[in-house]
């Protein structure tokens, strides 16, 4: 629509009632442009007219107008009921500010006057021209745009323009970081920046004249393709040995490629939105390391960017894989075994496979060696599963000797084979010597004495001992029966010596024991002895 027409006349305030109209909220000089009148209203249906006159600023209400406008044109869309029409350039022959009094129609007939609804700034107007920012998409190998424009009064009547120097202009690159110029004698300036991100660049002034502001200008950075070069992208370790990924991170510049500095990596397990990554920065010449402990059978991990901070110079979505199968090893924990008075073991213990969280079955073997170092022979094989307890008991055994537990591993699986440490389980021999029921054959009612010496012998000496202070039990079988009785405990001398008498009933067999031994010794007994009684 044309500019509005401009007419000298008389404010009249109608004399009758209306209906309800819009709602004029603001009236006011445009940013753009100080001649031009904005006009902004609350409203319901749609606006039919918009008369605005203007009178100096500070005079009564009853002054007459220097101007009615009614030509105006839709401008800003507020919402469906609140919106801003403008009208075009005003000329007036004088420069000054302006009361605006509205009166407003809506298209039901309802009209609305408001005196005194805002001020036309009728001045001489900074104003940008020319403002251009080159280049709008820089790329990585050309950082630093630039700004230019010129400054400008205008007035508003002429709509002349002079150039204005010596102007401050503030400038914004990336949105948010501020650079400032000086305009030479023609009005000119410019200014260069090293864009980090792009964004919006614009210009503004805050001078003794007024304020002013450029147009917007969004410079979009143009993202190089990226790529990853890997060394090695697969790897073949044992469970919690470290590997180290390296390469090298280049950007595509015309038909080659480049090494990329400065840009922050990381390494994850592929898919996994839960886990640690391990963080890398790439150096002078791209290159860059991650260091990881492997686990698991075969595990894929990703060397990408990570979220932030964001480069706008690169394409982020470059990723690399890399496979790292993990040998398992056994780890034997818990694992005793206890030695009793008989030499039978009871032998518990878990095996732990490292690198694998499965419940595999395994086979696990307990071993024997007399001396540690040689000899080693499997006395039982146990089936388990992967950090699973497992227990023996009553294991025939050896009064001396070395025990340890064996995973022979799987190929198939990828698990290392391995042994536990090894025990020695020991304890002192004992035996009764001269053992003797005596005498034979006896006569009915006669005493029959039992004697003998209870002795010792370290593991790994060929010496017996008195073993004195020790109780021994004193068993009796009669004849034909199976079962044996206890007939007495006598103690030890210090010598290991001990006798004792029994009245002679009956025909069996004698036998003195050591039955009750402790933690560092084994049962021992002495030869059976028959008696005939008569």
């Amino acid at each position: 629509m044309t500019a509005g027409a401009v007419l000298v006349g008389t404010f009249a305030i109608p004399g009758t009632a209306h209906a309800a109209g819009p709602n004029v909220t603001d009236a006011y000089s445009d940013q753009a442009d100080w001649s031009v009148l904005d006009v902004r209203l609350n409203y319901s249906g749609s606006i039919d007219r918009i008369t605005a006159r203007l009178r100096p600023a500070g005079s009564d209400a009853s002054t007459a107008p220097v101007a009615t406008i009614t030509d105006f044109t839709y401008k800003y869309f507020t919402s469906s009921w609140d919106g801003t029409w403008a009208s075009g350039p005003i000329h007036l022959d004088a420069l000054g500010d302006y009361t605006v009094d509205i009166e407003a129609t809506d298209s039901s007939g309802g009209t609305t006057v408001r005196q005194d609804a805002g001020t036309l700034h009728y001045e001489k107007q900074p104003v940008f021209t020319g403002y251009s920012v080159t280049p709008t998409q820089p790329d990585i190998e050309h950082r630093t745009v630039t700004a230019t424009g010129d400054m400008v009064v205008r007035d508003p009547s002429t709509r002349e323009t002079v150039p204005l120097p010596g102007a401050t202009v503030d400038l914004t690159f990336d949105g948010n970081t501020d650079a400032t110029a000086v305009t030479d004698d023609a009005g000119h300036f410019s200014a260069s920046h090293e864009t980090k991100s792009g964004g919006w660049t614009f210009a503004r002034y805050r001078g003794d004249l007024g304020y002013a502001d450029s147009s917007w200008i969004t410079v979009s950075p143009k993202a190089a393709p990226t790529r990853f070069v890997l060394d090695k992208s697969s790897f073949h370790v044992t469970a919690n040995d470290r590997f180290t990924v390296t390469g090298t991170l280049q950007y595509q510049s015309g038909d080659g490629w480049k090494p990329l500095s400065g840009i922050p990596l990381e390494m994850d397990h592929k898919d996994c939105t839960t886990c640690n990554p391990e963080q890398s920065t790439t150096d002078a010449n791209g290159r860059f390391s991650f260091s990881e402990y492997a686990y698991g059978s075969k595990v894929v991990y990703e060397v990408g960017f990570p979220p932030y901070p964001y480069n706008a110079f690169i394409q982020r979505t470059a990723t690399a894989d890399v496979t790292v199968a993990a040998t398992a090893t056994p780890k034997f924990r818990e694992f005793t075994a206890r030695q009793d008075e008989y030499a039978r073991m009871d032998v518990t213990g878990i095996v732990d496979l490292v690198g694998r969280e499965g419940n595999d079955r395994i086979a696990v073997d307990i071993q024997y060696s007399p001396n540690g170092r040689t000899g080693w022979s499997t006395r039982k094989t146990v089936q388990t599963s992967n950090g699973s307890q497992f227990i023996v008991e009553g294991l025939a055994g050896y009064t001396d000797g070395y025990w340890r537990l064996h995973y022979a591993g799987s190929t198939t699986k990828d698990i290392k084979g391995g042994v536990s440490t090894s025990l020695r389980r020991y304890r002192a021999l004992t035996r009764i010597k001269d053992a003797n029921a005596s005498p034979e054959p006896v006569s009915r009612g006669r005493t029959i004495t039992v004697k003998g010496v209870l002795q010792e012998r370290a593991a790994g000496s060929a010496t017996w001992k008195a073993y004195g202070a020790r109780k021994v039990q004193i068993l009796f079988r009669p004849k034909g029966k199976k079962t044996w009785y206890l007939m007495s405990t006598v103690t030890t001398k210090s010598n290991g010596s001990f006798s004792k008498g029994f009245k002679a009933q009956q025909d069996g067999t004698w036998v003195p024991v050591f039955l009750y031994p402790d933690s560092k010794h084994f049962v021992g007994e002495g030869a059976e002895d028959y008696v005939d009684v008569r």
